[in-house]
């Protein structure tokens, strides 16, 4: 069994993406099987994992999605800006010339000129890029085929007494949670001096009693009472991540209609990575556009 982990693990990581890309898709778990892993293997450590990484726990997610994911996981290694994930966007935002930028302006449509807020102001433009969430862009976008969302909450927690010493990944085998962390041990300046804070995830949205069960089921996975433990924090994420069934396109065109155009992981893959491909091949598509006029 850990030869055939071996074997594909190797092979993701040497082949070229491109070849992973064009591979026949089919279910991750299909694909495991195909690979000749173990269903022992799959139930007490895939699973768990990838269940994180998918946000589903039945492997029902595109294989060459996969593949391509477990090339970067054997490739790479993991990350968190010390200012938080919002440092990504603020970092983009600083390189706009002055007065581009608009925030707190939800819209109500997409018109024939351009695009109507809310307070009913109409902003003209000849070229518009919906680069939402699936679901808001299926709204403004009639006709766009938009996935499924899958759903997560994340539990935080301050305690004064840190579970790990290490930033270690920690997942459930039995499913109670996805995964859980210490925080301010991946990035120090999460947390203030001497408290740990810890992030929980579970699949779907929070449901009354399932805070309780969270912290129990920490308290059996870092092997220490967690009663004293302080929650912060709880954050349920709608779509957090489109819905990747097989077969399942990786990249898709940008243009929806003229001067109309789409992005976002629902357009690519499900990930970070997935949003900005899609971005970089909408700003292509758009400035290809206004060069043929």
């Amino acid at each position: 069994d850990l030869a055939a982990l071996a074997a594909l693990t190797a092979g993701d990581a040497l082949l070229p993406a491109g070849v992973l890309k064009r591979r026949a898709d089919r279910s991750t778990s299909a694909a495991l099987r195909r690979a000749g892993v173990s269903d022992a293997a799959v139930a007490h450590v895939l699973r768990p994992f990838l269940s994180g990484v998918f946000l589903e726990d039945r492997l029902e997610t595109s294989a060459r999605f996969f593949h391509l994911v477990w090339r970067s996981m054997v490739r790479g290694s993991l990350c968190l800006p010390a200012d938080g994930i919002g440092a990504v966007p603020a970092q983009l935002a600083e390189g706009l010339p002055d007065g581009v930028l608009r925030l707190e302006s939800p819209v109500r449509e997409i018109t024939p000129a351009g695009v109507l807020l809310e307070d009913g102001t109409e902003t003209p433009a000849g070229s518009v890029v919906v680069a939402t969430d699936a679901a808001t862009a299926g709204r403004l976008l009639p006709g766009l085929s938009a996935p499924e969302g899958r759903t997560v909450t994340t539990y935080y927690h301050a305690t004064d007494r840190p579970p790990l010493a290490e930033p270690t990944l920690v997942v459930d085998s039995a499913g109670t949670v996805l995964n859980t962390c210490v925080l301010s041990r991946v990035a120090p300046t999460y947390a203030p001096p001497g408290t740990a804070l810890v992030s929980t995830s579970v699949l779907g949205a929070d449901r009354p009693g399932t805070a309780g069960t969270v912290l129990r089921r920490l308290a059996e996975l870092y092997r220490t009472p967690t009663g004293d433990w302080r929650q912060v924090a709880a954050y349920t994420v709608e779509g957090a991540l489109p819905v990747m069934r097989p077969p399942w396109p990786l990249c898709r065109t940008t243009r929806h209609a003229p001067g109309r155009h789409v992005c976002g992981d629902h357009r690519a893959t499900g990930s970070v990575q997935g949003a900005l491909a899609s971005g970089t091949r909408a700003a292509r598509e758009v400035l290809a556009d206004l060069a043929r006029g």
